[in-house]
């Protein structure tokens, strides 16, 4: 069995993953969504039974708010909901200070400091070593000048291998993450400060013990209209934003270049189920690393699933980047919300540049203007492609 549910998680990502054999299940989690979503995969954990909230990994793929908030809400709440982690992949400031760079200097972004501080709680409280377990230096992230790319086992012959980032993303997100915290007045690695300011944010509170108060998310939602037109230019908390004309794989976002994303292969020997979760990542970096893994300028990935980059983006998705796989199903995380993700170019390269022999399937968790273009059974007929739109999607492979 191997189950990827993409959780109702407005304009962000939340990735629930189980895989296993009869009641051996195992589960994988990545990204939390934005904070007034967290209620949505809250809900999610307590729909299991108590002794039964156990993750083999929590992916925390980058600092942007639509991925990171709910995981801030999620590692408050982790006692009350009796969840647990074995391991948890995040690159924060003391990730970042043991990548090499001209000045040395201790760096790091708001959110991300505040999720550091909670992994050290997490690992303080269980006793338990779980922050980037099994990665050199304790670092996510692939080796310059390595002969093959990090893997890693999970249990319940699941294979990870990672594709993103790479130590040029993480220095440059490094350098920008300073001016991220000028503008917070907040000084990396002061402790007190950082747990006031979390303590005094409304957005990023736990919701508490089980039973739970209601989320009075009413001034959040004030603060993120729904902009559902495909020529949204909006920046990104850390990067720059895409027009109509934009350039296909043309990300410069420090945030998402630093994006972690993996080949998820189950069973890991003669895998029937190989997904591509790439989280925010630059489609160069995906390019690179899928033709280091392959080691064949002619052959292409073979994938069961892709999670495309940044929702449907332009800018991270590419011609050349395709080329290197072929798949049947193209699974997208986005309400439109904020930046009108996904974007309709985007969406045709998928379709134009399709290898499978099997007609490409589009997977979308929400029907809204930006994805109700492909839901017309005429137009999916005439071009041979599916499209599918279950709210908080669930795919089964």
């Amino acid at each position: 069995m191997f189950r990827i549910e993409m959780l109702p998680a407005a304009h962000g990502d939340c990735l629930w993953i189980e895989y296993g054999t009869g009641a051996d299940v195992h589960r994988i989690l990545i990204d939390g969504g934005p904070s007034h979503t967290y209620p949505t995969l809250r809900e999610r954990i307590l729909h299991l039974p108590k002794d039964d909230r156990n993750f083999e990994l929590l992916i925390v793929t980058h600092v942007d708010a639509d991925h990171i908030e709910g995981i801030v809400r999620l590692l408050q709440d982790s006692e009350s909901l009796g969840c647990s982690f074995k391991r948890i992949w995040f690159n924060g400031r003391d990730q970042l200070n043991k990548v090499p760079d001209a000045a040395g200097e201790p760096l790091g972004a708001l959110q991300g400091e505040y999720l550091g501080i909670l992994i050290a709680d997490y690992e303080a409280r269980t006793g338990e070593k779980v922050w980037n377990v099994g990665f050199d230096d304790g670092v996510v992230t692939t080796v310059p000048g390595a002969d093959k790319l990090p893997v890693v086992p999970l249990d319940g012959n699941c294979r990870l291998t990672l594709l993103s980032p790479d130590h040029s993303r993480l220095r440059e997100l490094k350098y920008r993450w300073e001016e991220e915290l000028e503008k917070a007045h907040v000084t990396s690695g002061d402790e007190p400060a950082l747990r006031r300011k979390l303590e005094a944010n409304r957005r990023l509170r736990p919701l508490g013990d089980v039973l739970g108060a209601e989320d009075d998310d009413t001034e959040v939602r004030s603060e993120l209209p729904l902009i559902t037109s495909r020529t949204a230019t909006l920046d990104d908390v850390l990067g720059g934003a895409e027009d109509e004309d934009a350039e296909f794989g043309g990300d410069t976002s420090k945030a998402n270049g630093s994006s972690i994303a993996v080949l998820l292969e189950y069973p890991a020997e003669r895998p029937k189920v190989k997904l591509l979760l790439a989280g925010d990542a630059w489609a160069s970096v995906l390019e690179k690393s899928i033709s280091q893994l392959l080691g064949d300028d002619d052959s292409r990935l073979s994938l069961t699933g892709f999670k495309i980059p940044h929702h449907g983006s332009i800018a991270n998705i590419s011609e050349a980047l395709l080329k290197k796989i072929k798949c049947k199903n193209y699974l997208v995380s986005t309400s439109g919300a904020i930046f009108g993700h996904p974007h309709s170019r985007a969406i045709e390269l998928l379709l134009s540049k399709h290898q499978h022999r099997a007609k490409p399937a589009l997977h979308f968790n929400y029907l809204t203007r930006t994805s109700e273009t492909w839901c017309d059974d005429k137009d999916q007929k005439e071009r041979n492609y599916k499209a599918y739109y279950p709210k908080g999607l669930s795919v089964e492979f």
